[in-house]
């Protein structure tokens, strides 16, 4: 009975003792029985087993005495029953966990050493033995929870949503019961030529919407802008109208079937996600708008995992710009783009296809076949992909000239805007708006009966050319045509010296002008001079002159 009492806690401390901590007592053990039954010496046996166990000569002693009694590998496994005794006074822990509060719980993140010092100084100072740095060390986790650290020494983030749970995750049993929208920079840069030039424009953003229940791509957008309302209003109405004509522009002769009306949406706390423009139009539609939190980020999984997965995709073609600076190395992003915008947007869709048709390795279902199977088998609405444009739209106000309505320095003019130019004095600014990929149109509401009317350019150009190549041509064009600041400043000089010559020559015929007027006047002294000649003849000639004294000199 005394045997069974005794070996009862050793089998209850190896069943709790986790596998790590029983690999290890496993491989201990092993060098262990060779200092035991082998034929070295004791302290040169020792020394060899402290070498492989990378321990001191100390700590295998201590392994020895623990293990010659009954040679059992859960004698080395660690003891947790509580019973060892503390080996530094509460006066010391004191002087430990004061410290470390006041100078390690910072969120600088200042080094441990200094503040070892701190410690053993004030113990010192204090007549108490000074703890070593491991002990210090050791009892950081028993002095601060792992909440208080990640939130003060972390700043909190996302080092404190790593020790919570995750509950709440969005589920959805059908088909366009919830879509999540997010948007990303895409790995990848492109080129856009431009009147056979070469211009390289940037890295695009990637907007999507996908389809919690089927894990289905059902719409995306591709902007240059960063992400805002525009891009996550044309990426939703690219969801919910049908596709054949957009991939038939395209020539992309693979099926796109998703799309439909998103009962619900689920947005990040983005400003973009916030505009009243967005808002009215999902509710003229019915949709509800939800956002999730910036610490509910595991909500959005469905969406950030496919924005992942496009990215990979990506990341193959020439142009890719890697997931960070030490994933690209030295790769040349900028020197081996080739994609245009047009070229790069059809590679995305392709991709998106191809990731609905495929199965899942995890799941094993195809996007496709869930997508058909959990869409409810009611009549839905078909939406005109105009009429849902006209809804999330940017829009603005312009009044209207002789020349029509000037929007991004272009004229647009159709015959029913004529009447309203003899009455543009009376009428306010006019509603309109534009969609950014095909500019070579916009929309006018009429004042008369609110109807949106299509309004194209007034030179009569239909090529569909974006807001982005608009703007990136008159750049070129500016910078092209733009003159040298020296012709500027040598033009204007020479302006600058004919002012002031004007302005010389006046002056002089002014007084040219002066001095023959002065020349042609009659002069008081000259008719003074005139009588006193006629009345005063002067001394006779014959008359001897007076000489002074002076004139003698």
């Amino acid at each position: 009975m005394t045997t069974l009492s005794k070996d009862r806690p050793l089998e209850r401390a190896a069943s709790r003792a986790s596998e790590e901590a029983w690999s290890k007592a496993v491989r201990i053990v092993r060098e262990l029985d060779r200092v035991l039954d082998g034929d070295l010496p004791m302290r040169e046996a020792v020394s060899r087993a402290a070498v492989e166990l990378r321990l001191s000569t100390r700590q295998v002693y201590n392994h020895l005495a623990r293990y010659r009694e009954d040679r059992r590998v859960s004698s080395l496994l660690p003891r947790t029953n509580g019973a060892r005794r503390a080996r530094i006074s509460a006066s010391v822990e004191a002087i430990i966990s004061d410290t470390l509060r006041k100078m390690w719980l910072q969120p600088e993140q200042p080094d441990l050493a200094p503040i070892v010092d701190e410690i053993r100084a004030r113990c010192d100072s204090e007549g108490y033995k000074p703890p070593s740095y491991v002990t210090v060390a050791k009892r950081i986790p028993r002095v601060f929870t792992p909440e208080e650290i990640a939130r003060r020494r972390l700043s909190g983030g996302k080092h404190l949503h790593r020790l919570k749970p995750r509950p709440g995750y969005i589920r959805a049993a059908h088909a366009l019961e919830v879509v999540q929208i997010d948007h990303t920079p895409a790995d990848i840069q492109f080129v856009e030529v431009i009147d056979d030039h070469g211009i390289f424009v940037g890295r695009p953003y990637l907007t999507i919407a996908a389809d919690v229940a089927t894990s289905a791509i059902i719409g995306f957008c591709l902007t240059l802008e960063r992400p805002s309302r525009l891009s996550v209003a044309l990426c939703l109405a690219h969801a919910m109208c049908r596709k054949d004509d957009w991939l038939a522009e395209r020539g992309i002769a693979h099926p796109w079937e998703m799309c439909g009306r998103p009962k619900q949406i689920v947005v990040d706390s983005a400003n973009e996600f916030q505009s009243s423009t967005f808002t009215k139009g999902c509710a003229d539609f019915g949709i509800t708008v939800r956002t999730r939190n910036k610490g509910t980020v595991h909500r959005g999984g469905v969406v950030e995992r496919l924005l992942g997965k496009v990215n990979t995709v990506l990341r193959s073609l020439p142009g890719k710009t890697g997931r960070s600076i030490a994933d690209r190395g030295d790769y040349s992003s900028d020197k081996r783009a080739s994609l245009t915008f047009a070229a790069l947007e059809r590679c995305i869709a392709l991709a998106i296809i191809d990731h609905n048709q495929t199965q899942n390795a995890r799941k094993l279902t195809v996007p496709r076949l869930e997508w058909e199977r959990r869409l409810p088998p009611t009549d839905r609405p078909i939406d005109d992909p105009d009429q849902v444009l006209l809804n999330f739209l940017p829009r603005t106000t312009r009044r209207i000239s002789p020349q029509g309505v000037s929007l991004f320095a272009i004229d647009y003019f159709e015959q029913w805007l004529g009447p309203l130019v003899a009455r543009r004095d009376r009428l306010p600014p006019l509603d309109l708006c534009y969609d950014p990929r095909d500019i070579s149109r916009i929309y006018i509401a009429d004042p008369d009966t609110r109807v949106w009317r299509r309004v194209r350019r007034r030179d009569g150009v239909t090529m569909s050319v974006t807001l982005w190549h608009h703007e990136a041509d008159r750049a070129r064009q500016r910078q092209n045509q733009q003159r040298p600041v020296q012709d500027k400043t040598l033009l204007r000089r020479e302006i600058a010296a004919t002012v002031a010559g004007a302005k010389s020559a006046k002056a002089q015929l002014r007084e040219m002008t002066r001095a023959r007027h002065a020349a042609g006047a009659t002069k008081p002294y000259q008719a003074a001079g005139a009588v006193s000649e006629a009345t005063n003849h002067g001394p006779a000639p014959d008359r001897p002159r007076r000489v002074f004294p002076i004139e003698t000199w």
